[in-house]
């Protein structure tokens, strides 16, 4: 059969805008290719990892049934010439996708000198299009692509089986048929509606559309009173004047009247530096760093509330860390009070741990998937998302493509994608959307990174320009693709 193209309003040779591109991902329906998985029938060992017991033993007696050599342990053992990881079947967001992190971590390294098999198990429906919360488990694809990256001699490939309908035993069975089949395909879904892959097409938001958001529209943003958020959350308001309250976790600080206002960090430590030496204080390197990064947070967030005024637009700003469930169920019910029901959600929080995944920790999982998937939940348990007619998911590339040093990342965001996915299957006269962002020229990227993805060949956002994609995406309405992919891929290969 065929791939079925991902929905989009026309496909298009020329992109959105002169240095942009954009492209919506669906998921089309293909035959298997007729080939073995690469490295497992000559595998000398095949080890098999999983939360569950119970599970894993349907998996790997059906493993062991067509020929290949398995054994399930707890911990890579550095001798098996191939590795299933098991933990997109069943546990919780974080626990399964440290889990899966820290036990491929003990393998990393044999991957990288040696090459090997990778296989990753998730239950996300078959499809990679969730209709229920298995969508919180979702993120292994992630973590397939970034170990390609890392492990470029390796044979990678990430299943979403759907054990919920087959019963394990089934699910089992076609996994097997998939690894005898599937060649080295590196993302596939199994469903009792066949066999699906990811495809992408090129696509054209359609622009100056206006009258789905108005001033009568409250949304609820993470992340947005700084960097590339808080840029498309003003383009937003300048074209709709809709009412935005901000969650984040900076204090907005007053400005030392005897300092003159900078947005150069290195100038305001220096000032800082000779403010403390004149009054005899003594004050550590650290310090002066945290210091400033105070104060230009707070300016920054200023001059987003200010840009949101003077464009017409009703602005709150609340401290709030969207990993603490309670603290976002008060600025929920804030909001609500201030300015009405909150009828749109824009999540941009997140936060970065980068390392290779031989070096990777649960803890540093933990950090990253805090804001943008505890997070999301926290918001999701306050917020009655079949009464919101806009929302969208700040991902990233890293989830699409994959990123050296970004597994978590990868992870975190693709969880961002199928969230999205069963969202819009429960609302689907809703805009919801996942906007798989590439670097952009501004925020984090700085001289050096400029220089670094230049190097690489990867196009920068354009600030203005992925502003207005954003808005263009949000006044779409019901027809805008789920996910997007916007800019250029991270890395070669």
């Amino acid at each position: 059969m065929s791939a079925a193209r991902p929905a989009s309003f026309h496909e298009a040779s020329t992109t959105a805008a002169p240095s942009l591109s954009v492209r919506a991902v669906g998921y089309g329906e293909r035959m298997p290719l007729g080939r073995l998985t690469p490295g497992l029938r000559d595998a000398r060992l095949i080890e098999f990892i999983g939360p569950d017991p119970a599970t894993n033993f349907h998996f790997v007696q059906a493993m062991m049934e067509a020929g290949l050599v398995v054994r399930e342990v707890e911990t890579p053992s550095g001798q098996a010439d191939a590795l299933v990881l098991a933990h997109g079947l069943s546990g919780e967001a974080v626990d399964a996708h440290a889990g899966a992190v820290t036990k491929l971590s003990k393998a990393a390294a044999v991957f990288e000198n040696q090459g090997g098999t990778l296989i990753l198990l998730q239950d996300t429906g078959g499809t990679f299009q969730p209709r229920d919360d298995r969508a919180w488990r979702g993120g292994l694809t992630g973590l397939g692509r970034t170990a390609q990256k890392e492990f470029a001699s390796a044979t990678v490939r990430t299943i979403d089986i759907d054990v919920a309908a087959f019963g394990p035993r089934p699910a089992a069975d076609r996994v097997v048929e998939e690894l005898l089949s599937g060649g080295n395909a590196a993302c596939v879904g199994i469903s009792a509606s066949g066999r699906f892959v990811p495809t992408e097409a090129a696509c054209v938001l359609p622009k100056n559309r206006v009258g789905s958001i108005g001033p009568g529209d409250t949304f609820l943003v993470t992340g947005g009173a700084r960097g590339v958020t808080a840029s498309c959350i003003i383009e937003l308001a300048r074209r709709t004047n809709a009412a935005f309250v901000l969650l984040g976790r900076s204090a907005i600080e007053d400005w030392p009247e005897d300092i003159d206002p900078t947005s150069d960090e290195r100038s305001l430590r220096g000032a800082l530096a000779r403010r403390a030496k004149a009054s005899g204080q003594k004050v550590s390197p650290a310090d002066l760093n945290r210091q400033a990064a105070r104060l230009l947070a707070g300016t920054e967030i200023r001059e987003a509330l200010n840009a949101l005024s003077a464009a017409g637009s009703r602005a709150h700003y609340a401290i709030a860390d969207v990993a603490d469930a309670q603290a976002v169920q008060t600025a929920v019910e804030s909001a609500s009070q201030m300015f009405g029901p909150i009828t749109g959600l824009v999540h941009g929080a997140g936060v970065l741990a980068d390392k290779l995944i031989r070096e990777k920790t649960a803890d540093q999982v933990t950090r990253v998937f805090g804001p943008k998937v505890v997070g999301l939940q926290n918001i999701i348990s306050a917020i009655d998302t079949s009464a919101l007619k806009h929302i969208a998911f700040f991902s990233s590339v890293a989830a699409r493509y994959g990123n050296a040093g970004q597994s978590d990342y990868a992870m975190a965001n693709e969880v961002l994608n199928r969230v999205a996915q069963w969202l819009k299957a429960a609302n689907p006269s809703a805009c919801i959307t996942s906007l798989g962002w590439g670097p952009w020229d501004g925020g984090m990227v700085d001289d050096s990174l400029r220089a670094k993805f230049a190097e690489m060949g990867v196009a920068l956002i354009p600030r203005q320009a992925g502003a207005d994609l954003f808005a263009d995406a949000m006044l779409a309405g019901a027809a805008c693709p789920v996910e997007l992919v916007i800019g250029s891929e991270l890395a070669n290969g």
